[in-house]
């Protein structure tokens, strides 16, 4: 077993059988509010049946985030496994999830001085989230401590990068950015906005296609890039849309040499704000795991 328990949160995409794999501890995000009928994101409901609601009715769905004490139960089931906790979460500055999970750390090793807990702010999200939190699972599994671990992921996060496409601005207006009536006016342009994560751990857009098929040859041409090498992991996350997934998938197949290639669904809480249909491809180069 590990020394280092490392743990994440359901945004990054990691699925039961990655987690398995990598002895990873995924927590949920938020809270799913559904016409008053909560859900844990990532154990009471999956992501496709989130989507099922969120097609259902959107105006009924919505996510709250969980409270230090639920983020404190959390780090104490997996001090179980181990005194060393790494945390790697979801960007600060597109969510305060990551502030209140640092608070929780914070106040349990003053209750439990014995616990040691590290938070590690991804500055992404999704696939690339994904992928940072499977370095610290293999950095973790060769023996390394809490500290080593930690630099170790430090340093693969300028080298993990993370690019967008939405499918429509129908939905935009759940951000604040846009009114509910000029984002659906605009949606009716069909732009598909591209975006890529920043260094700061926002969103920024980059380009924008009218065809989904010229969006994945962006996709394909900004990882070039931005990665500076053919060879890469890469995590595929779909806003319930496999048909999606399947073909960006064929097209890194194509244009790079895939040291892993995972697919997995887009968190639903991500998808209430960009709608069905979006595309997040996570991408590192190998590190030496």
């Amino acid at each position: 077993m590990p020394h280092v328990k490392i743990m994440t949160d359901s945004v990054s995409g990691i699925t039961p059988e990655l987690a398995g794999k990598y002895n990873i501890k995924v927590i949920p995000a938020a809270n799913i509010d559904y016409g008053g009928k909560m859900y844990l994101d990532g154990i009471d409901i999956t992501p496709a049946e989130a989507y099922k609601l969120l097609e259902q009715d959107s105006d009924k769905f919505s996510a709250t985030t969980l409270s230090p004490a639920d983020f404190m139960a959390y780090f104490r089931e997996a001090n179980k496994e181990s005194n060393d906790i790494l945390h790697v979460g979801f960007s600060s500055a597109l969510s305060g999830t990551f502030k209140l999970v640092a608070l929780a750390a914070e106040q349990l090793q003053e209750e439990e001085p014995g616990i040691n807990i590290r938070t590690f702010d991804s500055k992404t999200a999704a696939g690339a989230q994904g992928l940072l939190a499977i370095v610290a699972a293999k950095a973790a599994a060769k023996g390394m401590s809490l500290a080593e671990v930690a630099d170790i992921v430090e340093k693969a996060r300028p080298k993990t990068g993370g690019i967008m496409m939405l499918d429509t601005l129908r939905y935009v207006y759940r951000t604040g950015r846009m009114s509910k009536t000029a984002a659906r006016l605009v949606s009716l342009l069909n732009i598909k906005p591209i975006n890529r994560m920043t260094d700061e751990g926002t969103l920024e857009m980059v380009d924008r296609v009218r065809k989904r098929e010229d969006g994945y040859n962006k996709l394909i041409n900004f990882i070039k890039k931005d990665a500076e090498t053919d060879s890469l992991h890469f995590i595929v996350s779909h806003a319930d849309a496999p048909e999606l997934g399947e073909r960006i998938c064929e097209l890194l197949k194509q244009n790079f040499n895939c040291l892993s290639l995972n697919v997995t669904e887009y968190s639903p809480i991500m998808g209430y704000s960009v709608g069905r249909g979006c595309i997040f491809v996570g991408f590192q180069p190998d590190l030496g795991f």
